[in-house]
């Protein structure tokens, strides 16, 4: 068991060094999470990653908070979860676009989508500020990219706007989606954000309180916690706070700024005889996220899946109020 297949270090295209990359491949991390690549380019890195990888396959994340053009520059811009709130006569547009992010980021290599948001309100990318609305599209969306063969990610627990909300203000808005969409979660990621009437002296993603006491204890969630990606994060000590977080059962620690000396943290650990338990349910459970996407359906053609998707809106494009020319890039 290598101790480094929990962590998905960051490539970002025009800035990452490829040779680093390759080296933390074969060190066996379990994936990346990419970050500003054409499709092509993408589906290059992963086909590389993979061939020097120690494993048969690799995890490959989409980072993206709305739409899968800030991953896929050259992707297609589908319309925003508020634009289709915005047109309730399109009823299917949230699994639509959960179904088209799903083909489009396969055709690149991309397998993990870490979306949707279900924050409520501060001009949040979620589907809508009303708990109960946010829980249906959502619901749509995730079932769009399920049966597009992607995996997905629920964000970022316990909700920005509870920030200053006392529990049971949570309980009665920012709570709802994830209650109602656990058992069709991939994975929920914490927020690097401090929610003081919780615990004032953590962010959630570090918080014992957030993720043991609330996520796990409270709401009884029993899925795959993954940490919010480290390199966006406020976070001082990133080696320590990468522990911290696996003991709070955090399972896969996603794009350090400086993955190297994060996995060899890990690994101190592990020789201390901790951790072993923890990283051994969370390479089961990647295991059987790649179990699921093998027996999906297989990846288009990049230009074909990109055409795809673009088509599929085009041709109810009139249904959305915003301009003709800003639908698609």
């Amino acid at each position: 068991m290598k101790p480094a297949r929990i962590v998905f270090p960051a490539f970002w295209f025009g800035k990452s060094s490829l040779q680093e990359a390759i080296e933390l491949a074969r060190r066996g991390v379990g994936g990346f999470c990419v970050y500003g690549g054409k499709a092509q380019q993408i589906l290059d890195f992963v086909h590389r990653m993979q061939d020097v990888s120690p494993y048969g396959s690799l995890l490959f994340c989409a980072d993206m908070a709305d739409n899968l053009h800030e991953v896929i520059t050259d992707a297609p811009r589908l319309p925003t979860n508020p634009q289709i709130v915005a047109c309730p006569a399109n009823q299917d547009a949230a699994y639509r676009k959960g179904y088209m992010t799903a083909r489009m980021a396969l055709a690149a290599g991309l397998n993990w989508v870490l979306a949707p948001v279900v924050d409520l309100g501060y001009n949040s990318p979620a589907f809508s500020d009303n708990p109960l609305q946010v829980t249906k599209l959502t619901g749509d969306f995730i079932a769009g990219l399920s049966n597009g063969g992607a995996l997905n990610c629920i964000k970022y627990f316990p909700g920005i706007s509870g920030v200053l909300k006392t529990l049971p203000q949570l309980e009665d808005a920012e709570f709802v989606p994830y209650k109602h969409l656990f058992r069709r979660a991939d994975a929920v990621m914490p927020s690097d954000m401090i929610f003081p009437n919780i615990d004032n002296d953590n962010q959630a993603m570090l918080s014992d309180k957030v993720l043991l006491g609330l996520l796990k204890k409270r709401l009884n969630y029993k899925g795959c916690i993954v940490s919010f990606p480290l390199c966006k994060g406020r976070l001082r000590y990133e080696e320590a706070s990468a522990v911290k977080m696996l003991h709070g059962k955090v399972e896969t620690i996603l794009a350090p700024k400086h993955a190297h000396p994060v996995i060899d943290a890990i690994e101190r650990e592990v020789s201390k005889g901790f951790l072993l338990d923890e990283i051994t349910h969370a390479v089961s459970n990647h295991e059987m996220f790649l179990s699921k996407i093998s027996s999906g359906p297989e990846p288009l053609p990049i230009q074909e899946a990109f055409a795809q998707a673009e088509k599929d809106f085009k041709k109810k494009q009139v249904e959305f109020t915003i301009p003709k020319n800003n639908l698609f890039v």
